[in-house]
């Protein structure tokens, strides 16, 4: 049985002070309103719990490891290329190879790329993972050695969310193992934008120092913590609407699939959590051309391959404005804006139209 979300306790207490923003009714009806929908909250979290599914698929083969980094490979039958995929920090890489029903990674293998899936592993327990100069040069610049050495020449690479912010500081180092970048929703100017993100930070991260200051990680629970607290009533919502989901659909699974992914994240280093609470969210220095990587400024401007930057406003976590800056800066970027979420773009109902299959033509 499953026991999320996580931190439980916390998404059911922030949607019951929240829920009553959600209606513009007043008196008896208000508090009717507000006991039917926790009412239906509460049995959707339960169905989730106890659903029988498991979305789990046939591992891909591994083919590189270094610390807690994996590399896995999914062949194309007919290859015209190859792509690795850096995913985020904070959550596991399967959101992109989710389920049967909904996988990045395959569905861009049967598009004509050898598609590399890189995994961070579990951070807070390889040391050369402490901070993000490390992080970078002792673990995905070699992952992108390997796979342009493997493909016998430069590839495409793909960053999701934070993930693309890294990739720009291992491409200010190797650049000519890359032949094209696409930055999939990908936060470079963190003042930019309305800020509800870093809004929340200034708020959460003082509760962050015992962890930080004492040179221990940050749990996974203080940082899903932050994410609910970004939209307190989105479990409150997305669980009664699973509550009238019809429980064997391809829906219902697929919703499973990303909970199971969120509930799955790690807890981060000390220092590459302070990292990017105050030089990234708080001092912007990416976005400012302050960040440096192993002494080297990451100069966005000096890509000198073909980059997509794939951004949407319908993006909470990280805001159009805040991806967008990268095509005003990189030489001849071209944008892509879907209309779906952060999630979304992987795990949405358009997300093969509107994100993949242009992704997919612009890798090749």
């Amino acid at each position: 049985m499953r026991t999320g979300p996580h931190p439980l306790p916390i998404h059911i207490g922030m949607a019951t002070s929240a829920w009553p923003v959600m209606s513009q009714a007043e008196g008896a009806k208000l508090a009717g309103e507000m006991a039917g929908g926790m009412e239906k909250m509460l049995r959707g979290i339960r169905k989730y719990q106890e659903h029988p599914y498991k979305p789990l698929q046939e591992p891909l083969p591994l083919v590189w490891e270094k610390g807690t980094v994996t590399v896995r490979l999914c062949k194309s039958d007919k290859p015209k290329g190859a792509l690795i995929i850096v995913p985020s920090l904070i959550n596991r890489s399967t959101i992109l190879d989710l389920c049967a029903e909904r996988s990045f990674t395959r569905w861009m293998a049967g598009q004509g790329l050898n598609v590399y899936l890189l995994d961070w592993g579990d951070v807070s327990k390889d040391r050369q993972q402490g901070n993000i100069d490390a992080l970078v040069l002792e673990r995905l610049v070699p992952a992108l050695e390997f796979v342009a050495a493997e493909e016998g020449q430069p590839v495409a690479a793909l960053g999701y969310c934070m993930g693309g912010t890294l990739l720009l500081g291992a491409a200010v180092h190797r650049k000519q193992v890359m032949n094209r970048l696409v930055m999939l929703a990908a936060p470079w100017d963190f003042h930019a934008g309305r800020q509800d993100l870093l809004n929340r930070i200034r708020f959460w991260a003082p509760a962050t120092a015992p962890y930080v200051n004492a040179g221990r990680p940050l749990p996974v629970e203080a940082i899903q913590t932050l994410f609910a607290s970004l939209d307190p009533v989105m479990s409150a919502r997305k669980f009664a609407s699973f509550d009238d989901m019809d429980q064997s659909s391809d829906t219902a699974r697929l919703f499973i699939a990303v909970e199971d992914w969120l509930n799955d994240g790690v807890s981060l280093p000390a220092q590459v959590a302070k990292h990017c609470i105050e030089n990234w969210f708080f001092a912007n220095e990416p976005g400012r051309g302050q960040w440096r990587v192993g002494g080297v400024t990451v100069d966005p401007a000096a890509i000198a391959v073909p980059v997509l930057v794939v951004t949407s406003k319908k993006d909470r976590l990280v805001e159009y404005e805040q991806a967008a800056k990268l095509a005003n800066i990189i030489p001849g970027a071209k944008i892509l804006s879907p209309g779906c979420g952060h999630i979304g773009m992987i795990a949405g109902a358009n997300s093969i139209t509107d994100v993949w299959q242009p992704i997919a033509a612009f890798a090749k």
